[in-house]
């Protein structure tokens, strides 16, 4: 009976587990540009990429890259998702 109610458990845990959002619409113009100008490898690149499309918006980015210009500061999204890559 108990593993039972264990198993019911874990599978409304697994339902109710946080699904990553699906990436927002870029232009292969803005992936092409990043994957060029990324270092840190192809795994890192890939991954950081993926992330910046599920948490920003294209709008959302350009504004980030125009900021990054003038202040020489990253958007505080892309350090999270840079460091969540990096962990991988």
């Amino acid at each position: 009976m108990r593993a039972k109610f264990a198993f019911a458990a874990l599978a409304v845990l697994g339902a109710c587990a946080e699904k990553p959002a699906p990436p927002n619409p870029f232009p292969e113009a803005d992936r092409m540009a990043f994957m060029q100008m990324c270092r840190g490898g192809e795994e890192f690149c890939k991954c950081s990429w993926d992330g910046i499309t599920r948490a920003m918006t294209a709008e959302e980015w350009a504004k980030a890259q125009t900021d990054l210009e003038t202040t020489g500061h990253p958007h505080p999204q892309i350090v999270i998702v840079s460091s969540r890559c990096r962990e991988h």
